[in-house]
């Protein structure tokens, strides 16, 4: 048993609040929280942790993540999401031969440095599965699928396959196998279907982009638009295979993260509260396309985290910077307000995201805890702000408990 003492702790519950002078008991699971006094009389024999500068609250979440795009820095085309996407495919073989493995390794090595416990890894090609493993770091690792088209389909579902059974025999509770639908333009509904059913039949989680650009939706909507164009270099008769509507439907009945869905604005009350979140990435969004309405999406009750995407269309992985971004980025909401909500858009609302007992200090959760450098504020509405503002690392990481070394 440990017992860890802190100047401020952050619980990130409901009502967000914020404990002074306490402190936590805990194990792999969080036992208590009160007065150190309290629980040292308690738990007579537990070792006492001191941070009482400092900062505790739960580890962070970056739920959407593609590692195996972190060796990139200047090689793709931003401003435009079809443009980007042209260079993806331009640059597939400067990509692929790019040093993966250290890039990968550096980017696991970010996220824990910045107190971050779990990702939500889209994986494409399988290459990121051993490194996570080998990290203290605990990972959703969602096997992504693709193929648009239909004679290609058995092929793509085979590579799929092979990759999911590899992950699968890998499952633990630090890595956790998933299922990630690439999105609606990309992937032919026979492919989103078997997918799908596979994820149910599994009791596993599904993320997809969606929504990600006005191309995207127009394509969706009416059929035309860049995507149009786009498609007709492969197939001069390119359909789309779904409405937002009906691709939202697939969905039905199984927990699933829609990623960006900048442009979803319409569709937002087709999605289910209670299984369906949405993860913004605002450094991507606002190179690709455009600035996602929070505001919106926060009023019609849906549940959102905020990530860092990959380095395809991102500078850093460090999610503190991510927040800044955000911060600035969303100057239509409360700063106060805003600061709270980012926190536990990286705390809470990622755990209920990616359906795990983590993001709320309380009896019982897992015992993932980031701790902080402290400092001084004139009332505890200002620590989230200065905390946004300050942070680049964490002081210390527990994952399960145990004091994680980076």
């Amino acid at each position: 048993m440990k017992i860890l003492k802190a100047k401020f702790i952050i619980l990130c519950n409901e009502s967000f609040e914020v404990l002074q002078n306490s402190a936590i008991a805990f194990s792999d699971k969080i036992e208590k929280i009160a007065k150190f006094d309290e629980l040292i009389n308690e738990y007579k024999d537990a070792k006492v942790i001191d941070f009482s500068n400092d900062i505790a609250m739960p580890a962070l979440i970056n739920s959407h993540i593609h590692l195996e795009y972190s060796a990139n820095k200047t090689n793709l085309d931003y401003g435009d999401f079809l443009s980007w996407l042209k260079s993806i495919i331009a640059n597939g073989q400067t990509l692929a031969n790019s040093n993966k493995d250290k890039a990968i390794k550096q980017a696991i090595s970010t996220q824990l440095k910045a107190g971050v416990s779990t990702i939500g890894e889209i994986s494409s090609f399988g290459l990121s599965a051993l490194h996570c493993i080998n990290s203290p770091i605990r990972t959703v690792y969602f096997n992504e699928i693709l193929g648009s088209n239909i004679a290609m389909i058995e092929q793509q579902w085979s590579g799929f396959l092979q990759r999911f059974k590899t992950s699968n025999e890998l499952k633990s509770d630090l890595f956790i196998p998933a299922v990630s639908v690439h999105s609606p333009y990309s992937t032919h509904i026979e492919l989103a279907k078997k997918a799908i059913n596979l994820a149910k039949e599994n009791d596993m989680m599904i993320a997809t982009h969606f929504m990600e650009s006005l191309d995207e939706k127009r394509w969706l909507e009416s059929g035309d638009g860049g995507f149009s164009e786009f498609f007709k270099e492969f197939n001069k008769n390119a359909k789309p295979f779904y409405t937002p509507s009906s691709f939202i439907e697939l969905f039905k009945d199984v927990r699933t993260l829609f990623i960006h869905s900048v442009f979803a604005k319409n569709y937002l009350h087709l999605l289910d509260k209670n299984l369906h979140s949405i993860a913004s990435c605002p450094v991507s969004n606002r190179l690709l396309s455009a600035k996602f309405d929070l505001s919106n999406a926060l009023d019609n009750n849906i549940n959102v985290s905020l990530a860092t995407d990959g380095l395809s269309s991102n500078i850093s992985l460090n999610i503190w910077d991510e927040l800044r971004a955000a911060m600035m980025t969303h100057s239509d909401i409360n700063l106060a307000k805003f600061a709270k909500f980012a926190i536990k858009s990286v705390t809470t609302n990622s755990a209920k995201a990616l359906n795990l007992n983590l993001g709320e200090l309380k009896a019982g959760n897992i015992a993932d805890i980031a701790i902080f450098n402290g400092f001084d504020v004139s009332d505890t509405d200002q620590l989230c702000i200065e905390l946004i503002l300050h942070t680049k690392e964490a002081k210390a990481l527990y994952i399960k408990g145990e004091k994680c070394n980076y």
